[in-house]
């Protein structure tokens, strides 16, 4: 009986323990289930905070790439700074921070040279191709693989990049902002810096500036044109009254005549005598973002204007000197991002070149480039 009773007494404890507990629990559960649910709901309203902004930052972004895309319009480069030039069965192709040198049959790669900060590329009166960069230059002589060298000049935003076509061992800068054209030589004295030759004021010019066949530089002022020969005088041409703003003036095959080519997509085949009397003209059925001319042929980069709802479209066109088309090719395009320098990743493969030497025409960047044979119709290379 003593043992019976221990054991009903030890089972009545057990109990009361197992009570206790239990009563524990249930006056502590219902304040950890409330401490739960605010954490719970807590970490529940961060999630749908950065949902919302992840959202909010996607619809804005979606916007600006509708606006860059169907709204603002594309603006061509006011500088003559090429980022493409053709030489005697060869180009120059500029990158962000090299040159590549490339034959135009097949586009084969001959030789890539490092040039940082690679500014402008462009093709001298003897066949050799040059190329501008920050800290100095790169010269392929005719029919070299090798590059010669040469020191830093000053190449300012805005600033264009022109051969001296009377004599092949200099080059000129103009730089705008002066304006004043720098004739340097490719070979120096030694130094970081190239010495520059020759200064010439070009009073009144502004961005639009132009090279001629027998090396006469002219430009828009605000009375017409003025033709200046680094070598020789300067003579200033008035236009009538309302002639279009031209973003470009290019050489035609006599040393007299000139292309005047606005951002409306009219061209203007002007003689460059008193009055600068018109010999024809015609409008491109796109506004132009950039255009080349050699002797018999004009070619421009053409794109499309602004609609909701439409692709932007890009294009190419090369005319004779009347406008008559002579080729054309669809461009590939590329979305506007939303970034503020969204104009700069649309256009980036957009250069154009004209070769003087064969029949073919280039539009590229630094990752792509697409050349070709405008009189046979037909793709070169793609690369």
């Amino acid at each position: 009986m003593p043992m019976a009773h221990t054991i009903r007494r030890l089972i009545w404890v057990c109990f009361w323990l197992a009570q206790s507990v239990a009563c524990g629990r249930n006056k502590t559960n219902p304040e950890r289930r409330k401490g739960q649910q605010h954490a719970d709901l807590a970490r529940s309203s961060v999630s749908q905070e950065r949902r919302s902004a992840a959202l909010a930052a996607s619809a804005v972004a979606q916007t600006l790439r509708s606006v860059h895309e169907q709204k603002l319009e594309i603006s061509p480069p006011s500088d003559a700074a090429p980022r493409l030039a053709f030489g005697p069965g060869r180009m120059l192709q500029a990158a962000s921070n090299e040159v590549i040198l490339r034959d135009t049959t097949q586009g084969e790669t001959l030789v890539e040279t490092a040039l940082a900060g690679v500014r402008a590329v462009a093709q001298a009166s003897d066949g050799a191709l040059f190329a501008l960069g920050t800290a100095g230059g790169v010269r392929f002589a005719p029919r070299a693989r090798t590059p010669t060298n040469f020191p830093h000049v000053t190449f300012f935003p805005g600033s264009g990049l022109f051969p001296d076509l009377e004599d092949p061992r200099y080059f000129y800068v103009y730089a705008s902002t002066d304006p004043e054209l720098y004739r340097y030589p490719f070979e120096g004295e030694g130094g970081a810096f190239l010495p520059i030759e020759a200064r010439i004021p070009m009073f009144g010019c502004g961005t639009t500036i132009g090279l001629l066949r027998d090396g006469a530089f002219v430009c828009r002022t605000a009375r017409g044109i003025a033709r200046y020969a680094p070598r020789g005088r300067h003579v200033e041409l008035e236009l009538p009254p309302g002639f279009p703003e031209p973003f470009r003036l290019l050489p035609a095959s006599r040393l007299d005549e000139l292309f005047s080519v606005n951002r409306l997509g009219d061209v203007v085949h002007l003689r460059l005598t008193l009055g600068l009397p018109v010999l024809a003209q015609f409008r491109l059925p796109a506004a132009p973002y950039a255009a080349a001319s050699n002797t018999d042929s004009l070619a421009f980069v053409l794109v499309s204007s602004p609609k909701l709802g439409v692709p932007r479209r890009w294009s190419l066109l090369v005319t004779d000197y009347g406008g008559q088309p002579r080729f054309e090719s669809e461009l590939p395009a590329t979305s506007a991002p939303e970034g503020e320098d969204w104009s700069r990743a649309v256009t980036e493969a957009k250069n154009l070149a004209i070769s003087g030497f064969e029949p073919l025409v280039a539009v590229g960047g630094a990752h792509e480039l697409q050349v070709w044979d405008y009189l046979k119709g037909r793709r070169v290379f793609a690369r």
